[in-house]
């Protein structure tokens, strides 16, 4: 059995599959892993949402200090 392969038909394959994955990374929703970022030293943490620029912070000593009341609570994306 000889089996030919043709370059035009290697490359137009080739293709089809190079637009068919942008086509569905394009349509895709966008992913929000690393949307949140953390940091903090050992009293103080700060949580940021990267997507719109919203910042958590609190104090974490016993030393007091300011604290968002709803920094303990779970994140959700806001509705536009």
């Amino acid at each position: 059995m000889n089996t030919k392969l043709e370059i035009r038909s290697a490359l137009i394959g080739v293709g089809v599959g190079v637009l068919i994955m942008l086509g569905i990374a394009a349509a895709s929703s966008p992913n929000s892993v690393g949307r949140y970022q953390v940091a903090g030293t050992a009293s103080h943490a700060v949580i940021v949402d990267t997507a719109t620029g919203q910042a958590w912070s609190t104090f974490l000593s016993s030393g007091g200090g300011r604290t968002d009341g709803n920094f303990y609570q779970p994140k959700t994306e806001e509705k536009k």
